[in-house]
């Protein structure tokens, strides 16, 4: 039987992060991805470059994959448009996350194809390797949280393509929101380099799948669909287990935009592991979520909040307009 300090499963941008900042305490760890290739879920590839008080770029240390600094969202009512001013980036994702990896694989060990399956006694099964602490980076349908015991968020859905031409401006991002576009979601159109990446998605199901048929006959491309959590962030942590990323649900759910709350929690969770390093961990894992609830816990849940209060009570989209205004 293989041991090891840390075992992260999953290897999107929760799981990368986190490996990346333990390769700068110099904590051993091993990480398993069950796909052979990074940027397996549906994103916009765009991200909120400020977020209570963290930056982006200091974060992620490099400028590889960053297609487009932007300033300015057009978003489109039956009302009228409202223009918001918002720093964000779009990037390629899986440039992104093939960074992220290349800075951990300096001090870790990172697993591509391997699935892990069960969880016995802080023991991943078929791989038969013991950890101190397990983390959970492994999304919406996490093991380790089903492990723990904790239920998983509310989910909505969300699908993606690359489009080489649009007639919109491409220095800006262009949201549209409307029930004759999605009920209970919007459609968005990044701006990159030399394309677009666009897509649809709602926080209800039923009708997200209404209105992508009608998407997907106007935008001809390859789509790459998969469920978002939109819960207040939930429970993230267990007897020697800790979550971070879409399996806690760190999400911003009124725009279901995960990247940069799973880089902040990522970061806090390095920062956790290497106080506790040298210590007996044990009843002593909720610190860490008290420090990340502490530090963005607010802004998540304020999220929550409004998008319930946007989507579920106010139905009139007329007024819908006006608070966004």
């Amino acid at each position: 039987m293989e041991k090891r300090s840390i075992a992260i499963i999953g290897g999107g941008i929760a799981g990368l992060s986190l490996a990346k900042f333990l390769v700068e305490y110099g904590i051993d760890f091993v990480l398993l991805e069950e796909h052979n290739e990074f940027f397996k879920k549906a994103c916009g590839e765009g991200i909120i470059t400020k977020l209570a008080g963290y930056d982006f770029f200091d974060l992620y240390e490099s400028k590889r994959g960053i297609e487009k600094e932007i300033d300015e969202i057009c978003l489109y009512t039956k009302y009228g448009m409202l223009k918001i001013k918002m720093p964000i980036v779009t990037i390629n994702k899986k440039i992104v996350e093939e960074e992220i990896a290349k800075q951990s694989m300096k001090g870790g060990e990172i697993v591509m194809g391997e699935r892990v399956k069960k969880i016995e006694d802080n023991i991943l099964k078929p791989q038969n390797i013991k950890a101190k602490i397990i983390v959970g980076a492994d999304g919406v349908f996490s093991i380790v949280r089903k492990t723990i015991g904790i239920k998983k968020p509310c989910l909505g859905m969300a699908t993606q393509g690359i489009i080489k031409n649009l007639d919109m401006e491409n220095d800006k991002i262009h949201v549209l929101i409307g029930n004759d576009i999605v009920k209970h979601g919007y459609a968005w159109f990044f701006p990159k380099k030399k394309e677009w990446n666009i897509g649809i998605g709602s926080y209800k199901i039923e009708f997200f799948k209404r209105a992508f048929k009608k998407f997907k006959e106007k935008y001809t491309t390859r789509w790459r669909t998969g469920f978002i959590p939109i819960s207040k962030p939930l429970k993230s942590y267990g007897k020697n287990m800790l979550l971070v990323g879409d399996a806690a649900s760190h999400v911003i759910a009124s725009v279901g935009a995960g990247i940069m709350p799973s880089m902040i929690v990522a970061k806090i969770l390095a920062d956790f592991i290497y106080k506790i390093s040298k210590k007996d961990f044990k009843n002593k894992l909720k610190e860490y979520e008290n420090e990340w609830r502490k530090a963005i816990g607010k802004h998540l849940n304020n999220a929550f909040y409004f998008s319930n209060l946007f989507w579920k009570i106010i139905k009139s989209e007329r007024i819908r307009y006006y608070i966004l205004k």
